[in-house]
Parts: structure tokens; C-alpha cells; sequence
């Protein structure tokens, strides 16, 4: 992390930790008590809506947004791992360095630009 300075490592520390926590509180706010103690399950504001098809979209837009937010926290995570064990801010890609501007805009960014392009490129072209 020799790009990093000590309060860059601080400053992504604290940053991670909080989105961290926001996305906790934000997942938790998604879910309510289900019947039993400490059951958890998706909230169901819909069970009012007359047209089940309605329905059916409204809570597969909740789970689609659950599980972007999991999938995020999953991210933070990860990069969280990567501050401790000294490999933050290194591409999992090229191993080169990722570019402090992109780590202040996205903090959990697990590759450089390129190699983030080069990726979403490849996952999307048709076999």
C-alpha cells in the first residue's frame, strides 16, 4: 500500500465502516419480526393491493433491492479484509495500484479502472 498514506488508510477505514454500517441499518429497516421471537422476513406491505400481479412486482423489487444491498455489504466487507490484510488499494486484477480518486469514489473498488472495464465488458457479451 505504498500509494496510501497512513490518514488515506484511516480515512477508507472509517468511510468503509460507516457505509458498512448504513447498509446494516438499511437491510434491517427492509425486514421486519416475522411470527416467531428473533424470526426476521420481508416485510409484506402488498398483502392490500387488489391485483396480485402488482403484488408480485412490488416484492420482487424489494428482494431485487435486498439483494443488491447484501451484495454490497458482501463488498464492503471484502474490502475491509483487504485494508487488514495490506492488499487494499491493489488490483485483483493486474495487481497494479488502484488510483486514490477511484478508492474516494468507490471505496470497496476491488480492481483499477481497466481491469473493472475489461470485467463488466466480458460479463456482459454473449457467449
Amino acid at each position: 500500500m505504498p500509494h496510501l498514506s497512513h490518514d488515506d488508510i484511516k480515512q477508507f477505514d472509517l468511510q468503509l465502516r460507516l457505509g458498512r454500517q448504513t447498509l446494516l441499518g438499511a437491510i434491517r429497516n427492509r425486514l421486519h419480526q416475522g411470527d416467531g421471537p428473533g424470526e426476521m422476513a420481508l416485510a409484506n406491505p402488498y398483502a392490500d393491493v387488489r391485483e396480485q400481479a402488482e403484488a408480485d412486482l412490488l416484492a420482487d423489487t424489494d428482494i431485487g433491492q435486498l439483494q443488491r444491498e447484501l451484495a454490497d455489504l458482501q463488498a464492503i466487507d471484502e474490502a475491509l479484509a483487504r485494508l487488514s490484510a495490506g492488499s487494499y488499494g491493489t488490483c485483483t486484477g493486474c495487481g497494479g495500484r488502484i488510483a486514490v480518486r477511484r478508492l474516494r469514489a468507490q471505496p470497496a473498488a476491488r480492481m483499477c479502472l481497466s481491469c473493472q472495464e475489461n470485467f463488466e465488458q466480458h460479463r456482459q457479451a454473449p457467449p
